[in-house]
């Protein structure tokens, strides 16, 4: 028998709850473990662990949750102006290798419903990245793959064709375009002739059957021509069925240039409804993330998705009086200390 904290080191944990607990391995070792009453973390049925070398217990996947995360690299190939991420946290070394990811996705439950695929920038993996796809495929059968990329990389055709194999399994890829023009979209993701390779990029996929969706982070800089931003989606690309529209996580780059990127709330509004109609009229589906329900005016809030994750979200004091706070998203914790906006209680 062991501690949690005593498991080797070399290898990731899943946890094993019958009459007793165990730690089982990607090699199928099976240790029973001990009750470790003294310990904060208590694990639970289905967690991925890793135990660090010195004794440091990182859950990596929490098996209560019927979704995943797969974090695939710190790294970016871009430098978006209102990043999360700070600039020294995408250009560290990244330590992650594509066997760690293997082992941790052979782990993964396989009664998933959602696995998300994130950064950093995916296709840094470069070749490994399909192999990732496809075994987290095979593990989780029934669930859907969402990746997020900044969709250069796939700008490269005989790149993009090695996912062209995806396109009829439940994976899809959502791109951001940050506005109409090129250098607009140039300067907001921080890197010469992004536009060009990420229009490139969702044209290639499309072409091999992939299905893409399309975000846009709205800012201060692009929130005025949301409407030309989604008529150029719908000219450019008649195949993309939906669009996200992202509140900002003020954050890393984000908080360095928030004096240029951050539009208060209040103000985003007539802005944020004016583009769903213009969704509507075009036919794609639009959803509202990362905003607080109470913005919007009752009638579009079919379009709204509550997705800030839990240690995330904070509410105000008012949000306690509300009918719909289970609905609603809430603010980032960032948000929450810098916006001015006035909750209205329903």
């Amino acid at each position: 028998m062991s501690k949690v904290s005593e498991l080797p080191k070399e290898c990731l944990w899943r946890i094993e709850k019958e009459e007793n607990t165990y730690a089982v391995n990607a090699m199928c070792q099976r240790i029973q473990l001990e009750s470790d009453g003294e310990s904060e973390f208590q694990p639970g049925h289905g967690d991925v662990l890793e135990v660090t070398n010195n004794g440091k217990v990182i859950c990596l996947h929490a098996g209560a949750s019927s979704s995943a995360l797969i974090f695939v690299t710190n790294q970016c190939n871009s430098n978006c102006i209102m990043c999360p991420d700070s600039v020294k946290q995408r250009t560290r070394q990244n330590t992650i290798t594509i066997e760690y990811l293997l082992e941790y996705v052979s782990l993964l439950p396989t009664d998933l419903t959602h696995i998300d695929i994130t950064g950093g920038e995916p296709t840094l993996l470069k070749e490994n990245l399909p192999v990732l796809i496809e075994k987290a495929l095979d593990q989780a059968g029934k669930a859907e793959i969402l990746m997020l990329s900044n969709g250069r990389s796939f700008a490269v055709r005989k790149y993009s064709q090695l996912f062209y194999p995806f396109a009829d399994r439940k994976f899809k890829i959502e791109i951001p375009i940050h506005s109409a023009s090129g250098e607009k979209h140039d300067f907001i993701a921080g890197c010469q002739n992004s536009f060009i390779q990420t229009i490139a990029g969702i044209h290639n996929l499309l072409d091999g059957g992939v299905e893409i969706g399309i975000r846009i982070v709205v800012s201060k800089l692009n929130y005025t021509e949301l409407n030309s931003i989604v008529d150029f989606i719908h000219y450019e690309f008649p195949d993309i069925k939906y669009i996200n529209l992202m509140g900002m996580e003020v954050m890393g780059n984000a908080w360095k240039n928030r004096e240029m990127v951050w539009e208060e709330l209040e103000n985003l509004k007539p802005y944020l409804q004016g583009v769903l109609v213009r969704c509507f009229k075009w036919g794609i589906e639009p959803r509202l993330y990362n905003f607080p329900l109470c913005l919007f005016d009752q009638k579009y809030w079919y379009n709204y998705r509550k997705s800030i994750s839990d240690y995330k979200i904070r509410y105000f004091e008012d949000c306690e009086k509300c009918r719909e706070r289970e609905q609603c998203g809430g603010f980032f914790a960032s948000t929450f200390h810098h916006t001015k906006y006035k909750v209205r209680v329903q």
